[in-house]
């Protein structure tokens, strides 16, 4: 109860400070805004307005992918892929927080939170992912073609982060139970969109933090639970398998990378772990 305490916590906070990321969110955002605001609206039908109001040629928008991703008995899996060599991670600092809201430590490192999107549904990189219902919709930045409507299973208390990742139309997600530890629950996977395809799957109990971090061939994660061990993973972000490990006090929760430092909120401390 502590633990999913933490999270309502966490969430709250981040609801009321919606907003608070990138300086350049603004101008994105304003692209953004009018399909983000149908999607909220309306869901899957602003995409069929949107498409046709896009007309037909070269100037019509492309055609949206709606793919539902089975991870129902699929067990980890590995492709054969080149070795990757996992990042140094050294923990410089480790302090207790008293069980604070997360802003409040990123902010005293004039950090922002990692969540960039205005509402707790929505977030972006080079794309904009909005959460509507059961499916994650993801659209062009600054065109607003929405390229992608997926579905797959997921606790719904992570859905209000950056857990998700399109690279090269490989999409990179977290399937999330929460709670104490399960077989197929809390795993990363990569799906290849175009073929519609699963690469790999993480195993069990590598990830349920509320973001992940990729940094060149390596993803950035952590799992925890009450009375579990708690951990930093770096994964190979070709096949999946984990490649270093980092153990902490407490649950990592929140990642916030700037320059060579990596920023970890957990339930009780913080900590500020070097990356080389």
């Amino acid at each position: 109860m502590k633990k999913l305490l933490t999270f309502m916590i966490v969430w709250t906070c981040l609801l009321t400070l919606a907003g608070c990321g990138k300086k350049d969110m603004d101008y994105t955002m304003q692209n953004e805004s009018s399909v983000a605001e149908s999607v909220r609206e309306t869901g899957e039908e602003s995409v069929l307005i949107q498409n046709e109001d896009a007309g037909e040629g070269e100037n019509a928008a492309p055609e949206t992918k709606y793919i539902t991703i089975d991870l129902s008995g699929v067990g980890e899996i590995h492709p054969k892929g080149d070795a990757v060599s996992p990042l140094t991670l050294k923990i410089v600092s480790e302090e207790e927080n008293g069980i604070d809201f997360a802003n409040e430590w990123y902010e005293s490192k004039q950090l922002s939170l990692p969540m960039v999107g205005k509402e707790w549904n929505n977030f972006y990189d080079e794309y904009q992912y909005i959460w509507s219902g059961d499916a994650l919709y993801i659209y062009e930045n600054i065109s607003g073609n929405c390229l992608y409507v997926l579905e797959y299973p997921t606790d719904k208390w992570y859905i209000n982060g950056n857990n998700a990742c399109l690279l090269d139309d490989i999409f990179y997600g977290i399937s999330v139970t929460n709670g104490y530890a399960q077989p197929d629950s809390c795993f990363m996977f990569a799906y290849d969109l175009e073929n519609n395809k699963l690469l790999w799957r993480s195993g069990d109990q590598t990830c349920n933090t509320m973001n992940f971090i990729v940094k060149k061939d390596v993803i950035i994660c952590g799992y925890g639970f009450t009375s579990e061990k708690d951990y930093l993973y770096q994964l190979n972000l070709h096949t999946g398998e984990v490649i270093a490990s980092l153990e902490l006090k407490k649950q990592p929760d929140l990642l916030v990378p700037q320059d060579n430092m990596l920023y970890v909120h957990t339930y009780s401390y913080n900590y500020t772990i070097e990356m080389q």
